[in-house]
């Protein structure tokens, strides 16, 4: 049950304006990504599920009710009004975590004016922030280049709010395990965790080994000690040797601090001249999918990277540009498209189907138009339920490192990438050309 803080104010201003004025019929709006972030090929689609989620169980409790009373700001029989709604529309949407390009719309509301108008802010919310981290997490999986990458980011995040679904958006795009314990208690994504700096420093530099041998006893199966807390070379042969006391199996060593590439160099010839040719190098230390791509290409010999700050600020570093437009609505002759025409905001008119002619070529066309290829924005939800059928977080995973595989590399380069190529049909064309004559002024 959304709190009233979940609402963008003038979701509620304008509804209140629409109820007065009797323009409450249906609608369709679509949420759309406008553009590309900067250096971005594509981005991954995600936050469907946790959106039908919120529609689902979308409703104004008595609680929310009474503080909109206590603000004076709205009128008391409105608010009566919305004492039993619910979200009792329909959506249609892009399978989650497919890769798409500028100008898709990535799912469509079609409900009642009211109720479509105040749901906007909260799956801008849900889509954008997902797919930002999902996109940010596959183009660092493809950067690591088979190396596993972990979700690091609950302490880099800027709420707790935010730490299952940038987790759940990470397993999406592709990272191997998360640290955020939630995410794996209610989702089922694989967790990990090694240990920080301060657990070395309760022992005191005189005590590195003994902190290592302790933490090796606790954790026999996955113990990986962070040895740069003091110096790297030192912390590497003091957890060799706690190894070799307590004779635990050393699994892995992480490097958070440096020059990673010559550290991890170093770290791998001590630990194979010592017979550990089998301990991994884990590197964190606010990496990104260049700083990745760079210790990869330079053969620097590490064999799994964290990342933390990287996923925690892609909504804000990265912003996923998704809007939220009136597209259509029911009049008593049918659908009537509606068009912005604001200076480089302008929407797209009509209601839309996205058809895919290739990996990389989609087109926007209007529902009711014949075009080659095959369909993206399928139905999900009727009436306010989600239909039947829906993916796992698993499936959603496979099938999204699958489609991503298919773009070809030049999309999915770090550096300077093509970008997924997306037209507009002759319908489409020709629809924003008539409402662009009919609405300048002579």
């Amino acid at each position: 049950m959304p709190s009233t803080l979940t609402f963008d104010e003038y979701e509620l201003t304008m509804s209140q304006a629409f109820w007065r004025a009797g323009r409450t019929h249906e609608v369709a709006f679509e949420l759309s990504l406008r553009s590309l972030p900067r250096g971005w090929g594509y981005v991954v689609a995600a936050g469907l599920a946790d959106a039908l989620d919120f529609l689902a169980d979308f409703a104004l409790a008595p609680e929310d009710l009474a503080a909109l009373r206590a603000t004076s700001h709205f009128d008391a029989e409105f608010l009566d009004a919305c004492a039993g709604i619910r979200f009792r529309g329909d959506v249609d949407a892009i399978a989650e975590a497919t890769p798409v390009g500028p100008g898709t719309p990535l799912l469509r509301v079609t409900a009642p004016r009211i109720e479509a108008s105040l749901v906007e802010g909260a799956l801008l919310a849900i889509v954008s922030h997902q797919s930002a981290v999902a996109t940010t997490a596959r183009r660092i999986v493809d950067a690591a280049a088979g190396r596993p990458v972990s979700d690091f980011s609950l302490r880099r995040l800027p709420g707790l709010g935010a730490a299952r679904a940038t987790a759940r958006a990470a397993w999406i795009g592709g990272v191997a395990a998360t640290a955020t314990t939630s995410a794996g208690v209610d989702l089922g994504v694989p967790t990990t965790g090694t240990m920080a700096h301060h657990f070395v420093l309760a022992y005191g530099p005189a005590g590195e080994q003994r902190a290592f041998e302790d933490f090796l006893r606790e954790f026999p199966d996955r113990a990986v000690v962070v040895v740069d807390t003091f110096d790297p070379t030192h912390g590497v042969l003091r957890a060799i040797a706690a190894s070799r006391a307590t004779g635990i199996a050393l699994r892995g060593v992480r490097l958070d601090s440096g020059d990673l590439d010559a550290e991890s160099r170093q770290a791998r010839a001590l630990l194979d001249a010592e017979g550990f040719g089998a301990t991994q190098i884990v590197a964190t230390n606010d990496l990104d999918e260049h700083a990745i791509e760079s210790l990869v290409r330079a053969g620097a010999p590490i064999d799994a990277f964290g990342v933390g700050t990287a996923l925690a600020v892609a909504s804000a570093a990265r912003g996923v540009s998704a809007v939220y437009k009136l597209v259509a609505q029911r009049t008593a002759d049918g659908w009537e498209p509606v068009m912005k025409l604001s200076a480089g905001k302008a929407s797209d008119p009509g209601r839309h189907q996205v058809w895919r002619q290739a990996p990389d070529r989609d087109v926007i066309a209007l529902v009711d138009e014949p075009v080659a290829g095959v369909p993206l924005l399928a139905p999900v939800m009727r009436a306010g339920r989600v239909l039947a059928g829906q993916p796992t977080l698993d499936q959603v995973r496979q099938y999204g490192g699958a489609a991503v595989a298919e773009l070809g590399p030049m999309l999915r380069r770090a550096q300077a990438p093509q970008s997924l190529a997306v037209s507009a049909s002759p319908g489409l064309a020709l629809l924003r050309q008539q409402l662009a004559d009919a609405t300048r002024p002579n």
